[in-house]
């Protein structure tokens, strides 16, 4: 065992774990993004309307938040390989679904099931990665499959754009499914047990001892970090594009332009974490980066109160939040997950859950909030901003709480058998 914990596996056969992960994390944002640019055309072809084609979209958030719940706690007893090739059996099936359906009914039925798979995807590239590394390491091997996972996420829409046009709908879910077959290939072929031995229990205990988790305060902190940086994101990506064209009266391909400012923010930050994890521990990692997020709040209230807003008034500092993010999310990740090693599934199911659902009731609410000003989505970006730092702080605090609580517990020991000792000499 290692210091925190964590097995020692034999060495990995194959590919490069690394790209196994990456290709991993990304199933799950391809299936989502390819699609979109597809959607007002299949809203015609099925004769739905616009909220109802809607609904294929929020039914897969809904299903990827929901399912993390029930395979952490089942990868914990059933081991990593298991839980995740049937993942990716329900997104290979998802995908054969969407691309024959011939109803939007079926369509979202497809859906549903493929982010079963995709979430398996996403969450177990953040658990083995805990599983083989301390937590440190983690942060950067998690940081750099976040950064390929981006990256891959921003050209992907392009990519549906594309075939929706010259080839059909029904390809993009074909490529999706073309992916899961490769990935399932190669995650039977080469991906090994990675479960710290030991772990496995009765399904209702490992169930019962992974919600136990947020009773810890520690568990809670580094959650919900994650959480508050994902739903800044979501309110920056959410938002902007209204602030552009209703706001600023700029045209509608300027938010495209701008973007680079943030999605590249995030990525610099990720690959920042990637090269300097195993030197530096997590929490130098995340005060750092939240010192830069934090930083950038008032430059940007700043800038746009003196000043009338422009779009580098708002990208600019924003995109140093992106980047004071990309470096603190996956220290907070792995920070979460490796609390209990055992229980590295349940942890991350419960992460990834409440990640989402937040994140997708913030873009909810900045849609609602919009008052043809620049400071709904600017307040809802800042506040999460400050709240990524308090929970954080939450994190920190709890840990230091329960160090001094073993060397308490430590010291009374040595105390005892020095007492002991003393009484048998006497005698």
């Amino acid at each position: 065992m290692s210091q925190d914990g964590i097995t020692k596996l034999r060495p990995l056969a194959g590919p490069n774990l690394t790209a196994m992960l990456i290709m991993l994390g990304m199933i799950g944002p391809f299936a989502f993004q390819i699609f979109l640019p597809s959607m007002p055309g299949l809203a015609v072809e099925y004769g739905v309307s616009t909220a109802a084609m809607q609904t294929t979209v929020s039914l897969y958030l809904v299903t990827f938040a929901c399912a993390q719940l029930c395979l952490g706690p089942l990868a914990d007893r059933f081991g990593r390989r298991r839980v995740i090739t049937a993942g990716l059996a329900a997104y290979m099936a998802g995908a054969l679904i969407c691309a024959t359906a011939q109803s939007i009914e079926m369509l979202a039925a497809g859906r549903a099931v493929q982010a079963i798979g995709g979430c398996a995807g996403l969450m177990f590239a953040r658990v083995i990665a805990r599983d083989l590394h301390e937590r440190g390491r983690a942060a950067g091997v998690i940081g750099f499959v976040t950064m390929m996972t981006a990256l891959a996420g921003s050209l992907t829409p392009i990519l549906g754009g594309w075939i929706d046009v010259t080839l059909g709908w029904q390809v993009s879910f074909w490529c999706t499914l073309v992916l899961g077959v490769v990935v399932f290939t190669v995650t039977i072929l080469w991906l090994p047990e990675t479960r710290p031995e030991g772990a496995a229990g009765q399904i209702l205990a490992t169930f019962r001892d992974g919600f136990r988790q947020l009773r810890s305060p520690a568990f809670l902190g580094y959650a919900g970090h994650g959480a508050c940086t994902l739903s800044a994101w979501y309110a920056m990506i959410s938002g902007l594009p209204y602030v552009m064209v209703d706001v600023l009266e700029q045209p509608t391909i300027a938010y495209g332009l701008y973007f680079p400012f943030l999605s590249l923010g995030y990525m610099a930050g990720n690959l920042v974490t990637a090269r300097v994890a195993h030197r530096w521990d997590i929490h130098r990692l995340i005060v750092l980066g939240v010192a830069l997020a934090l930083l950038a709040c008032p430059l940007m209230v700043a800038w746009n109160l003196l000043a009338d807003p422009t779009p580098l008034s708002l990208f600019l500092p924003m995109g140093l939040i992106s980047f004071g993010h990309g470096m603190s999310q996956p220290g907070a990740t792995s920070g979460a997950i490796g609390l209990q090693p055992r229980l590295a599934g349940s942890a991350a199911g419960l992460m990834g859950f409440g990640q989402w659902l937040i994140a997708a009731l913030t873009a909810q609410a900045v849609g609602v909030l919009q008052n043809e000003t620049i400071w709904p989505t600017t307040v809802i970006v800042v506040v999460f901003t400050v709240l990524s730092y308090l929970s954080y702080l939450l994190a920190r605090r709890a840990e230091a709480d329960e160090a001094d609580t073993m060397a308490g517990s430590g010291s009374q020991v040595i105390e005892t058998k020095t007492r002991r000792r003393e009484r048998h000499e006497r005698r």
